[in-house]
């Protein structure tokens, strides 16, 4: 793992954790059962995830995505196999990766919280997730504030061109009113 990620995981899990609500309590953390793992599982992981996170790095998010769901599918019940879906939502969750939709990258981090506990990232998912809800929340939020202000701008243009409308309506209205009470030139 780089430390770029590290980095990256670290913060969100402060951030996370500082204004997250407490969803529950966990009073026993269940120890994680050993998972028998094929040698091929054990050699291939190091480089598969290196590779994925390296053409994260250089923004080939679809690429990283398609190495870790190859990995996950060719390697299902083993704890490595379970971390490539970690990964993968992980990298889907970056900002600077534009493709998922918000709730897409919820929904991978869902499938791998039901899992379970014994997960070997199951809190840093938890913090995730919270934070793209959150994130996901503010959004809608911001989006629906923009509507409101444009129907507002919209009601009040309107209103200042009935205003103005009016004004022309009245000054034309003075107008006849001046030239009738003008004097009449007598020739």
């Amino acid at each position: 793992m780089t430390h770029r990620w590290r980095s990256l995981l670290l913060v969100a899990l402060c951030v996370g954790c500082r204004k997250a609500p407490v969803v529950r309590v966990v009073t026993h953390i269940p120890t994680p059962v050993p998972i028998a793992m094929p040698d091929s599982a054990l050699s291939e992981w190091p480089t598969t995830l290196a590779d994925a996170l390296r053409a994260a790095e250089a923004g080939k998010y679809e690429e990283a995505d398609q190495r870790l769901l190859q990995y996950g599918l060719k390697h299902p019940g083993t704890r490595e196999g379970t971390e490539s879906d970690f990964w993968r939502a992980v990298l889907k969750a970056d900002p600077s990766n534009t493709g998922p939709e918000a709730r897409e990258r919820i929904a991978l981090f869902d499938s791998y919280l039901a899992a379970g506990t014994g997960t070997p990232h199951y809190l840093e998912a938890l913090v995730f997730r919270r934070l793209l809800e959150t994130m996901d929340s503010a959004r809608s939020a911001i989006a629906a504030l923009g509507k409101a202000n444009e129907a507002r701008q919209r009601t009040r243009e309107e209103e200042i061109r009935k205003l103005s409308d009016d004004l022309d309506r009245t000054m034309a209205e003075l107008d006849r009113i001046k030239k009738r009470l003008a004097p009449v030139k007598v020739p």
